[in-house]
């Protein structure tokens, strides 16, 4: 099975942490290596938390802006059988004529949307120090 969404911990102090981010859609692949803080993950955790309250029934966007890389993932319910489609898009400005832009989308399921918020949490609890969610329909 293939996971749409990893995050591995690199390395980590008390400011921030270091990780690796993959997102995968089906024709496309983006690796993110960058430092984040714990109120990165947490905003995303609630983004998650809120988007399931609701059931999907209103979408839900995270982003995370960093001075060389945005990401965006707006989660939306793609049909009333609970399949959720993440769009995502990502933007890396290094200044070395490396920049690059993509934007793609996936689906998923409701209940990847609960394993991700729960690995995320794990990931912060520092329980693990991988996260592989977010597996297609």
């Amino acid at each position: 099975m293939v996971e749409q969404f990893k995050l591995r911990r690199i390395w980590e102090d008390d400011l921030a942490i270091e990780v690796m981010m993959t997102l995968k859609g089906k024709w496309c692949e983006v690796n993110v290596n960058e430092y984040v803080t714990a109120s990165d993950i947490n905003t995303l955790i609630s983004s998650l938390r809120a988007f399931n309250e609701r059931n999907g029934k209103s979408p839900e966007i995270w982003i995370l802006d960093l001075p060389l890389v945005r990401v965006s993932l707006t989660f939306a319910l793609a049909n009333v059988r609970g399949v959720v489609q993440v769009s995502a898009a990502i933007e890396q400005n290094k200044g070395d004529d490396g920049d690059m832009n993509a934007t793609f989308s996936f689906e998923t399921t409701m209940g990847q949307m609960d394993d991700l918020q729960r690995q995320l949490s794990a990931f912060l609890g520092r329980e693990t120090n991988s996260v592989e969610s977010l597996r297609p329909e």
